[in-house]
């Protein structure tokens, strides 16, 4: 089965890596061979900014997805296998209209729910907060490479945005620190919600 699966999977590589670089080509490199480098470095920077931004609001949204499944379970009393079904019921599209779309209840209020319905517990609460703090600077500042200054001192030194653990979200070990908590959250919930806790 799998080998007959393998001429299509390969296909499917070959395509998306071509898009992937069409996209990357168009968006980031226009200015690859232009003599003014300065603007080449500018778009350099912005690409990272924003392979760290995809990366946070990737881990975000992941966590909520998870979460409003968990609390429409407990909500109305269903497993993971009949949550579809139910959500069809008055209860389940109140709840839905809740949970997502125009008008929907925050992250932070969707935290307090989970804790107050016993899905989350404290320090899965406090990494949760942390992270949807990332989230929001990531989603309301273009630049993210700059450091933060208000309420600072001119000579004291300043923490960059996003800031984590001690370190810059923009270097490799501070981001790797974030992943690994974040899965690991992820991890522990996604056990929960089928029912493996």
């Amino acid at each position: 089965m799998a080998s007959k699966r393998r001429p299509y999977v390969e296909r499917k590589i070959r395509r998306l890596s071509r898009e992937i670089s069409e996209i990357d080509d168009y968006f980031y490199n226009a200015s690859v061979n232009d003599p003014d480098r300065t603007l080449h470095a500018g778009m350099l920077e912005r690409k990272r900014d924003d392979v760290v931004r995809s990366a946070v609001l990737q881990l975000h949204t992941a966590i909520e997805d998870l979460l409003d499944s968990m609390i429409v379970c407990r909500m109305l009393s269903a497993k993971p296998q009949t949550r579809l079904r139910k959500m069809q019921t008055k209860r389940g599209k109140a709840l839905d209209k809740m949970l997502s779309g125009g008008g929907s209840i925050g992250f932070s209020t969707k935290l307090n729910f989970a804790t107050a319905l016993g899905i989350l517990r404290s320090p899965d609460v406090n990494r949760l907060t942390r992270l949807n703090t990332l989230r929001n600077k990531c989603s309301h500042n273009w630049l993210l490479s700059g450091a933060v200054r208000q309420g600072k001192r001119p000579a004291q030194k300043k923490p960059p945005l996003l800031y984590y653990e001690g370190g810059d979200l923009h270097k490799l070990v501070t981001l790797k620190t974030l992943v690994a908590e974040i899965s690991g959250v992820y991890f522990r919930l996604f056990l929960r919600y089928l029912g493996h806790d």
